[in-house]
């Protein structure tokens, strides 16, 4: 019986101890994450936005489909993605973009996706798949479909902050300023769409 040398069991058991640690943010988004999603732990308010969510879903105000557990397809994730960048897109080309606070992250409670917007040399940008909110930073919680039907001038703002969709948590000046971006974002939506 030939046996393994010892010096090479502790490389391979510490190479399996910083994988199991690593970077549980970054893996932690129902869209790669094995396990599932908790959301009373992704954010305060994030268990109140997620039954509002339903709410709306059941009511046909969003789309029911979309609240379902995300997969774990390339797909579903790439067109997450791309939808977050629009959405900085159209955040860029907004009046109100002047008024953002340098950051915020935006949660999406269903799948537990974490995006950051920031200005960076006097532009915004966005990177996705962060590990959430950093100390201090101001906080969007709310749905994709429920982004989705914002911007296209389908469901206002208000009532998305009114029925629970949509949580904004920051200073007064932070919450006033995203929901003036949200706000102005939906409305040139909809007057591109006439």
């Amino acid at each position: 019986m030939m046996r393994k040398p010892s010096h090479l069991c502790a490389p391979v058991a510490l190479a399996g101890l910083v994988c199991l640690g690593a970077a549980s943010g970054a893996i932690g988004c129902g869209f790669h994450s094995p396990l599932d999603v908790q959301l009373d732990s992704m954010y305060p308010g994030s268990l109140s936005v997620a039954v509002a969510l339903r709410g709306a879903a059941d009511n046909g105000l969003i789309d029911a489909a979309a609240l379902e557990a995300p997969g774990k397809g390339t797909a579903l994730y790439s067109d997450s993605v791309r939808r977050l960048q629009e959405f900085k897109e159209t955040l860029a080309a907004s009046p109100a973009a002047a008024e953002l606070p340098a950051s915020f992250s935006l949660g999406y409670v269903e799948s537990q996706l974490w995006s950051r917007y920031s200005e960076s040399d006097g532009k915004l940008r966005v990177d996705v798949h962060t590990d959430g909110p950093a100390e201090g930073e101001a906080v969007v919680l709310t749905g994709e479909p429920v982004l989705t039907v914002v911007l296209a001038g389908r469901l206002s703002v208000d009532r998305a902050l009114a029925d629970g969709m949509i949580l904004i948590d920051g200073n007064e000046r932070e919450k006033t300023a995203i929901r003036h971006a949200l706000i102005a974002t939906s409305m040139a939506n909809k007057i591109s769409r006439r």
